[in-house]
């Protein structure tokens, strides 16, 4: 073997190294990009006012059953997990005494088939006084079905998808029930109690302006109609009706109704013997 063939042997062997390591970098690098996890923030409620409670503090009980068939774990955000963060950011204690629970009493994600899923969140709410005198409590509830189209059922994107669908259908029910159940427990963000609260909420129609305060209404002006309705009830007699004065003379009367002599009252029959009948003339030429 030439050293001009010595040489080129060399050199190719070592391009074909250098290809071959290429491509196997390439292919670890396309198997590390397959492999790579997904990233699923948690559910976020921190840009919604919070719901300010008359309590001094708010403890979160856990006390959903975990089922065998269960998914929850398996979700990069857990559905009880979700729910301690809803009640961490949406519910503010600002009193003085008293304590809130937050219980947790179901939660859960299930497969329902290849390409579904199932799932639940039930909690309550109590709060109660110093003394557990005055005690209030809410109960609320949701449950959705979720069908992937483009993955398994049972993936972390679907798991996650639905997680976050039943913590923001739960964050909507929580609010209306305290509302509308312990608007007496709802403060200000200085702890101050909220007056009036839902009480006075306006329950008119859309479009339709609020009622304002009762008070005095001035007396309408009577109508036409009314008017009609207070005229005396007796028939007005004859002589008090006006006759209208034409200018157009009259045929009979030329001169007006003033020439004439008022006729005369009205005179009652002489007595008998009085009338005599009229002398007859015997002369009447024939």
């Amino acid at each position: 073997m030439t050293v001009r063939s010595l040489f080129l042997s060399t050199r190719l062997n070592h391009s074909s190294r250098a290809l071959m390591l290429g491509l196997s970098f390439i292919g670890l690098s396309a198997c590390a990009d397959e492999t790579q996890p997904e990233h699923f923030s948690p559910p976020d409620f921190s840009y919604l006012t919070p719901l300010h409670l008359n309590v001094s503090s708010i403890n979160v009980q856990d006390q959903a059953i975990s089922t065998p068939d269960t998914l929850s774990a398996r979700a990069p955000t857990p559905p009880d997990a979700a729910l301690k963060i809803l009640a961490q950011q949406r519910l503010v204690s600002t009193g003085a005494a008293g304590q809130g629970q937050f219980i947790i009493k179901q939660a859960y994600l299930q497969k329902a088939s290849d390409d579904a899923l199932d799932g639940a969140m039930d909690i309550q709410l109590n709060v109660s006084d110093a003394h557990n005198q005055h005690t209030g409590y809410v109960h609320a509830r949701v449950t959705r079905h979720f069908t992937s189209t483009d993955q398994s059922a049972s993936s972390p994107a679907a798991l996650d998808a639905l997680t976050k669908q039943m913590t923001q259908d739960m964050n909507v029910e929580l609010e209306y029930q305290i509302r509308h159940r312990l608007a007496d427990w709802l403060t200000d963000a200085e702890g101050n109690p909220l007056s009036g609260g839902i009480q006075q909420q306006n329950l008119t129609a859309p479009g339709t302006p609020p009622a304002g305060p009762s008070t005095a209404q001035p007396t309408p002006q009577t109508t036409p109609s009314t008017a009609a309705q207070t005229l005396p009830t007796h028939p007005t007699s004859p002589a008090s009706i006006e006759t209208p004065i034409s200018n157009v003379p009259d045929a009979i009367f030329p001169t007006g109704l003033g020439s004439v002599s008022p006729a005369p009252s009205a005179s009652h029959s002489p007595k008998a013997g009085v009338l005599k009948l009229p002398a007859t003339n015997a002369t009447h030429a024939q």
